[in-house]
């Protein structure tokens, strides 16, 4: 099987292309280097490389590279990462937010600076650099990161609560620092709330006090019950297919849709009114989850 196999059965499928996903699995081998290589060829801009396949199977290709623990892939994954907002809600739409950490600790090469490096880029999606500061706790709890660089870049950087008030990379911040069990900076997460650097809609200073103790009290496993959210990324087929974007009940709501728009008699009767209208794309969640409205609740 050659790349350009892997992509047209990956893209032609209904739905999630769970035989195609097991197909390129079986050729990992062959596909790895060729989709570290089709990355590289994204972020080079060749427009040769930027047809609606080849984004559509970027999604898949990252998703892949992280369930194969494809090193070579952690650099160019990590550049893909500081892509501005439209070009990753292109290829991932909301996804990127709930998988690129466990991504990119999955391919892990055992420098952190490429990861560094995300956090502090203040072009970069704030939500991406927010789980960028949670793929470092994963990373040290599960041994294969000291500890030591790891407080010191989230000390240092993060040492003016002024900076970027607001801006959700404080939230991985602050829930790192609560992951590791870093007492010793405390006072530095207590200033950037009563700052409210972290948004008060976002995370009360209790609830970090609460999850910093549970660390403390068990620093081999910081985040119980928390449904994989902080492991590597695994079976690629098998974790998209719990996705509701991926079920049964999103196609019977997209024919629902589609049905109610070809037969506006179906609509509830009376006037229909935006309970959002008021909320931008990009302020907070009305829902209070702390994500985007538009990673969130935005229809």
């Amino acid at each position: 099987m050659d790349v350009a196999e892997a992509i047209r059965d990956i893209t032609t499928a209904k739905g999630l292309p769970r035989d195609a996903l097991r197909r390129a699995s079986e050729a990992r081998a062959e596909l790895a280097p060729r989709f570290v290589a089709m990355i590289k060829a994204w972020l080079a801009g060749e427009e040769s490389d930027r047809d609606r396949d080849w984004t559509d199977a970027m999604f898949y290709a990252f998703h892949l590279l992280g369930e194969w623990r494809e090193e070579a892939a952690y650099r160019p994954i990590a550049r893909l990462l500081h892509a501005n907002e439209a070009a990753l809600d292109a290829i991932f739409g909301d996804a990127l937010i709930e998988t690129s950490h466990r991504v990119v600790v999955a391919v892990f090469d055992g420098d952190p600076r490429p990861i560094f490096d995300i956090i502090t880029d203040a072009d970069a999606d704030e939500f991406v650099r927010s789980r960028m500061c949670e793929a470092l706790a994963m990373l040290v709890v599960a041994g294969r990161l000291d500890r030591e660089p790891v407080d010191a870049f989230l000390r240092d950087r993060f040492a003016d609560p002024a900076a970027e008030d607001g801006n959700y990379v404080w939230h991985g911040w602050q829930s790192t620092i609560a992951m590791l069990g870093a007492t010793e900076l405390v006072p530095l997460v207590k200033q950037a709330f009563e700052r409210e650097s972290i948004d008060p809609r976002w995370l009360a200073f209790k609830y970090f006090e609460r999850d910093l103790e549970r660390a403390v009290r068990d620093p081999k496993n910081p985040w119980p019950d928390n449904d994989g959210k902080f492991t590597p990324w695994g079976d690629s087929a098998e974790e998209l297919s719990t996705w509701y974007g991926f079920s049964e009940a999103y196609e019977r709501d997209q024919q629902r849709d589609r049905d109610q728009q070809a037969d506006p008699a179906r609509l509830l009767d009376g006037p229909y009114v935006n309970p959002y209208r008021s909320v931008g794309r990009n302020d907070p969640c009305p829902c209070g989850s702390g994500k985007k409205f538009k990673t969130c609740c935005m229809p």
